[in-house]
C-alpha cells in the first residue's frame, strides 16, 4: 500500500522539520540529475575570476595555514589530501571516511559583510573565527548556476579578521574554490 501525502499531514510534517537540529538541515543542496552542459554558463554576478584559478595547495594541520591562504575574489585550484591526513581544529560533522578529501585554508576579511565560499564539487565546509572552536554560522546556501562549474555555495556573516576554513567530504583530491563579498 503507497502512503500519500494530503493536506493533513502537512501540519505535522512542517513541526517536525522544526524539530531538527539546525545542523542537519545545513549546507545540503537539493539532490539534482547530473548537468547535461553543452555550453558553459557564466558564474554568478562577482565571480568572474571563477574562470582563472590560481594554485592553491591546502594545509593538513593549522602550523601550514601560511602556505594556504585564500584571497577573497580570486579563485583557487585547489589540491586536498585524504580526510584521514588532516588535523581538522575540530572532527567536521561530515568527513564521510578516508575515501574522500580535504584541508584547511587560511581566510582574512578585511571589511565586515556577506561572504560567499564556493566549490566547485560540494564539500561540506566548516568556517571558524580565529581560536574558536565554534563553526560561523551560515546565512544561505545553495547550488550554482547549472554549468557554470558552480557546485555548492555557502555564505557567511563575517567581521573583520582571520578565519579558518576546513572542508571535507570532497569526492575528488583537485577542485576550484572561490571566495567573494556576496552582492559585490
Amino acid at each position: 500500500m503507497a502512503l500519500r501525502f494530503t493536506p493533513a499531514l502537512a501540519g505535522p510534517l512542517a513541526l517536525w522539520t522544526l524539530l531538527l537540529p539546525a545542523s542537519a538541515l545545513a549546507q545540503r543542496p537539493a539532490t539534482a540529475p547530473p548537468e547535461t552542459c553543452t555550453a558553459k554558463a557564466p558564474p554568478p554576478a562577482g565571480m568572474e575570476a571563477w574562470s582563472s584559478p590560481q594554485p592553491a595547495p591546502a594545509a593538513l594541520a593549522e602550523a601550514d595555514l601560511g602556505k594556504a591562504a585564500l584571497k577573497p575574489g580570486q579563485a583557487a585550484a585547489v589540491r586536498f589530501a585524504p580526510v584521514a591526513q588532516v588535523k581538522y581544529r575540530v572532527p567536521p560533522e561530515k568527513a564521510d571516511g578516508p575515501a574522500t578529501f580535504g584541508g584547511l585554508f587560511r581566510l582574512t576579511i578585511a571589511e565586515a559583510g556577506t561572504y560567499r565560499v564556493a566549490a566547485s564539487a560540494a564539500p561540506w565546509m566548516d568556517l571558524f573565527a580565529a581560536g574558536s572552536s565554534t563553526p560561523t554560522r551560515t546565512v544561505h546556501f545553495g547550488r550554482g548556476p547549472a554549468c557554470s562549474g558552480v557546485g555548492k555555495m555557502v555564505e557567511f556573516a563575517l567581521q573583520p579578521g582571520d578565519y579558518l576554513l576546513q572542508i571535507s567530504a570532497n569526492l575528488t583530491p583537485d577542485a576550484e574554490v572561490m571566495v567573494v563579498k556576496a552582492g559585490s
